[in-house]
Formats: structure tokens, sequence, C-alpha cells
């Protein structure tokens, strides 16, 4: 496949059900809103959207990935290294500590953090206070271009990881560090009912009112079809087959595209859909068993969801199934498309979940 078609596929994954949002989020990112919260349904192809918007603008956008990131210290080390790779790629090796300490790329980063007043080897190393080189991490960004974004993708899943007060601690310095250079942009992305858009709404929060939300919802089965009139130049997919894959996949892109991929010519998506289920049966069964460490009623009210059951018919108290649907939600392991409605975010999960249920979840299912 020749360059220009990888791209051109790859806008039809990225774009193909979020044709609209795509539109939004160019728009909302030219106005440079200062501090966006990008709030996304699990498995809604929000980070290859972001990714593809940022790509298609002018100006600097550096995109940090978060879920590697446990704590303020390992997430100011992640954005150091993603502003080095972004803005002085030729730096890299000299950031990493494998080049000669007199390289002159180097030079100039340090001459940058020099202006800012903060010590760039403690960011290098990681050494300190993890807020303090948070801050050191921001400002590098911020004197090497002043007018650059700073894009943090999955901070949601790194803040309910954390003890709340660290979390409150971090939101806190992020809305600091933006009054102090309006000029910079911070778009931070989290699952739908996140902390951080809860945080814009509440006056006892530092970041009480200081940016805005983007909502992106998962998208249709039928929404694929009818943006298939946009992206048909970029793929040759039929619109009965992207259906019938975006259906099996319950709307999430990248499993429907994966489906599409591993259907054989001539076969129905179905097939296709048998085939990944099949690569991906180690994976899910083991994300099965890591649910034991969410909360201790997770696996059963993944159970319950998976046979077309209400969480609260699990036999817990009310206390302990709501603890665990929003541990899960916070993990992007549950989520709700409607109100009152819950389901699980990875259809892949789910099909594993309901044929392997334990007998009490099979009998609550046939009763749904």
């Amino acid at each position: 496949m020749s360059e220009a078609m990888a791209r051109s596929q790859s806008d039809a994954e990225a774009l193909t059900g979020h044709v609209a949002d795509y539109g939004e989020m160019l728009d909302l990112l030219v106005e440079h809103p200062g501090l966006l919260v990008i709030a996304g349904d699990p498995l809604s192809g929000t980070s290859a959207l972001l990714s593809t918007a940022t790509g298609a603008l002018e100006g600097t956008y550096v995109l940090c990935d978060a879920r590697s990131c446990v704590d303020a210290l390992d997430l100011a080390m992640a954005i150091g290294d993603a502003v080095v790779g972004s803005l002085v790629p030729e730096a890299e090796a000299w950031w990493m500590g494998t080049a000669a300490p007199t390289s002159t790329a180097g030079l100039r980063i340090a001459r940058a953090a020099s202006k800012q007043g903060f010590s760039l080897q403690d960011l290098q190393d990681g050494s300190g206070k993890g807020i303090s080189r948070l801050s050191d991490a921001v400002e590098l960004l911020v004197a090497l271009d002043d007018e650059a974004s700073l894009v943090v993708d999955h901070l949601g899943l790194m803040l309910v990881s954390m003890p709340e007060a660290e979390a409150r601690e971090l939101l806190g310095l992020l809305r600091s560090l933006r009054q102090r250079h309006p000029r910079l942009g911070l778009v931070m992305v989290e699952h739908t009912g996140g902390m951080m858009s809860a945080a814009l709404g509440d006056h006892d929060h530092p970041l009480f009112q200081a940016g805005q939300i983007f909502a992106i919802r998962r998208p249709r089965p039928s929404q694929f079809v009818a943006d298939l009139v946009v992206a048909r130049a970029w793929t040759a997919v039929s619109a009965e087959d992207l259906a019938a894959a975006a259906e099996l996949a319950a709307g999430v892109p990248a499993l429907t595209w994966r489906t599409l991929e591993l259907s054989p010519s001539g076969e129905q998506p179905v097939e296709g859909w048998r085939r990944l289920r099949q690569a991906t049966e180690v994976s899910t069964a083991q994300q099965w068993d890591l649910l034991r460490r969410a909360h201790p009623q997770a696996q059963a009210v993944v159970a319950a969801i998976s046979v077309g059951a209400r969480p609260h018919a699990v036999a817990a108290n009310s206390k302990s199934i709501n603890e665990a649907l929003t541990r899960l939600r916070g993990l992007g392991q549950a989520w709700q498309p409607r109100e009152r409605t819950w389901s699980l975010a990875s259809p892949l999960l789910r099909s594993w979940a309901r044929e392997h249920a334990p007998s009490w979840a099979r009998r609550i299912g046939r009763s749904a």
C-alpha cells in the first residue's frame, strides 16, 4: 500500500462516524480556547480523532500520552520528553543522556530553561517533588514556544488512580500555569463523566470555570454509513459491510475497522469478528482476571451487565455496587450510553464475559 493510500485509510478510520465531531473540534482548537477538557466515551476513537485534528492545523501541538504515568513526576518527565521530541528532535539523544553534554541543540534547551529560572537537570533525571517538575516541564514548553498547545491524552485515567488531594493539586497547578501564560493552550482528555469535567463545575475546585468541555460520544453504527458519503474517497469498503462491522463492534471505531480487515474477501464481517475475538481471547480473559483488582464486586457487576441484567441484580449491597460502577467507569471499563443504563466499554469483554458468566449470572440473564 502506498503512503498516500495509507494516509487515506487512516483518515477513514479516524473520521468515519466522527465527521461532525471533527469539524467542531477543528473550530474549537482554531479558537484557541485556553483550557479545553475533551470528554470522550470509552473506546470512542477520541485519541485518533484528536491526533488527526492537531495534525491538520497550523501551530504547534505537543502530544503527551499519560497512560504510562502514575503521578505528577511521571507526567512531568513524559511532557519533557514530548516537548523535546516535538520541538527540538535533534536534541533527543542529548536529552536522554546518550549524546555529548556539549550538544548544540542541547545547549539551546539549557539556555531556554535557564531564562525560565529552573533546573533542567532535575527534570531530566526525575529528581525532587513531582509537582515542581511538572511546572518545569510546562515552563520548558513555553520557553521553546510560548504559543504552543500541550495535549495530554488519557490524563483522566491517571487522575482516577491518584489520591484525590494529589489529583486536585495537579489540576490546580495546570490552571495556574495556564493563567501565568495566557498564550499557552492546554487540552486534557478523559472519559465521559470524569474528574476534570466535574471540577469545571465545582465552586470549590481550583479548576472551576477554568475552561470548556467538548464531549465526544461513541458513534452509532448508522453514523458510520452516513459519514461514508464524506469518506468515500478514502476507503473502498461497502456501506453494507461497514454497517455490519460497526454493529458487531458496538460502534467502537478501531474494532469496526479491524473486523473488516480480518474479513476474508467475499465473506461477511461476522467472520472477521469471529477471527478478532479468537485473536484477542487471551488478553480479554486476562482483562477479566484483572477486574478483581479494580473492586471486589467488579467481576460480578461486569458479569451482570454482560448478560443484559441491571448491575444492582448482583447479590451485594447498593453502596458496594455503586462503588464498583464508579471505579469501572473511571477506568473506562463501563459507561452509560443512556441515563440509568450501563454497558461494558469493550464488546470483546462483553462477549467473553457472557460466554463465561458464572451460573447465577446466566440465570438472571434469562429473566432479564
